[in-house]
């Protein structure tokens, strides 16, 4: 299923932090139009700005979380915050996320006791919150964000798995990553497998960010093909 990602329209919520900026970034350079997010306006529009200024030709802009959502017809979810915060802007832009492909980049597990791990996820835990239908997927689960400033050599390419249970949001997913050069999809099943997708960067992903910040250290999973 070949997927023309030069006509989708992706948001990134929020696209002003580490992971979401990153991946606004690669996303624009691979020619695919991007709206960046964020829950206070000036810093939605500054990030865009800013990447504007260094790739004038990028298709981006920037604006509120609620813009961003209703905007496009794909989003990276990437929230910071408790389980409370992230599930009050879901349920904040549940209007806006109905029927769309959701592509949830983030991990919660580190707020659960090791004994909870591998019992839900955090794409679960928001497809309940959520509240209505919506295309979820994930990707990018343990992709340490340095990779994304600095992209692997596509000969020996960052290996990330894509899970989900609608096909067509699957195909569309897998595609995004690849759209990144170095980033290699994986078929990883269906979103009940994000139990264990997730298990790979809980709470020890956070002190490899801080004991490898100089930007040496390839999270996740590296195949050779």
């Amino acid at each position: 299923m070949a997927v023309e990602t030069q006509h989708l329209k992706v948001a990134l919520i929020p696209g002003t932090g580490r992971m979401g900026s990153a991946l606004a970034r690669n996303l624009a350079l691979a020619n695919i139009s991007v709206f960046v997010g964020s829950r206070n306006l000036q810093k939605g529009l500054k990030t865009a700005h800013n990447l504007l200024e260094i790739y004038p030709n990028a298709r981006i802009q920037g604006g509120t979380n609620h813009e961003a959502a209703a905007w496009a017809d794909t989003i990276f979810w990437s929230p910071s915050g408790s389980l409370k915060e992230r599930e009050a802007l879901l349920q904040s832009l549940a209007p806006h996320f109905e029927n769309k492909v959701i592509i949830d980049v983030s991990n919660v597990m580190y707020f659960f006791d090791e004994s909870q791990w591998g019992q839900t996820s955090s794409v679960l835990l928001n497809q309940k919150a959520l509240g209505v239908p919506a295309k979820w997927t994930t990707a990018f689960k343990s992709t340490f964000y340095k990779l994304l400033e600095v992209p692997p050599n596509p000969k020996d390419p960052h290996c990330t798995f894509v899970a989900g249970d609608d096909e067509e949001a699957v195909h569309r997913t897998a595609a995004l990553v690849e759209a990144i050069p170095g980033f290699k999809a994986v078929r990883a099943g269906g979103l009940v497998n994000s139990k264990i997708i997730e298990l790979l960067g809980p709470r020890w992903l956070f002190e490899l960010d801080e004991l490898n910040a100089g930007g040496k250290y390839r999270s996740g999973w590296k195949y050779v093909w």
